[in-house]
């Protein structure tokens, strides 16, 4: 009997199917001509590299000196892991967020975790292992006072009370800066629409 059963596509389903793959391989091919391709891609590489200066040690290109910025107790370097993480985060949603075109934030991203996957890959199987950013996302979505979300939701991941200010405030200083620096990457990159 459920043989028998058949589901029939419209017409217009059809047509709007291929014209979607249609569409999007020429944005594709626009693209790789205009050089958004290649930009997206060394983007996602460069911002593989926003990483905490560690012991005055500026070895990746993006390197954020937080010492100038938060209080002696945040270089632990459990914590020091968090504000990666959190740094991570960051440049996955700004990508979604600033870049207009999916493609060219979903080749980033995917370059930024090819990237850690192979240059820091103990951290990249933390990452991809842990739950932080879907604490993060959630953060995201509650829509309230983002920046205060997210210093609550770096608190907690910090294995302090989310209701620490100082570990709330850490929080938003990561993520303000972090927002600042991958906004004016994304910035430099100089996409072509």
């Amino acid at each position: 009997m459920a043989d028998d059963i058949r589901i029939y596509k419209g017409k217009n389903e059809e047509d709007d199917f291929s014209v979607n793959i249609s569409t999007d391989i020429e944005s594709l091919n626009s693209f790789r001509l205009n050089g958004n391709l290649q930009k997206a891609k060394l983007l996602g590489k460069k911002l593989a590299r926003l990483t905490p200066l560690i012991d005055g040690n500026g070895e990746e290109e993006l390197s954020v000196d937080f010492k100038k910025l938060l209080a002696p107790k945040f270089q632990s370097q459990d914590i020091l892991f968090q504000i990666r993480v959190l740094l991570v985060f960051a440049a996955e949603s700004l990508l979604q967020l600033k870049i207009p075109a999916e493609q060219l934030s979903t080749t980033a991203i995917n370059a930024m975790h090819d990237t850690l996957r192979k240059e820091h890959s103990a951290f990249y199987m933390n990452i991809s292992d842990g739950a932080a950013f879907t604490f993060y996302y959630l953060a995201m979505k509650k829509g309230k006072d983002l920046e205060s979300d997210i210093g609550q939701a770096f608190a907690m991941l910090c294995s302090v009370n989310k209701n620490s200010e100082s570990f709330i405030e850490a929080g938003k200083i990561v993520w303000n800066t972090a927002c600042r620096i991958i906004e004016e990457e994304i910035e430099k990159a100089q996409f072509i629409f």
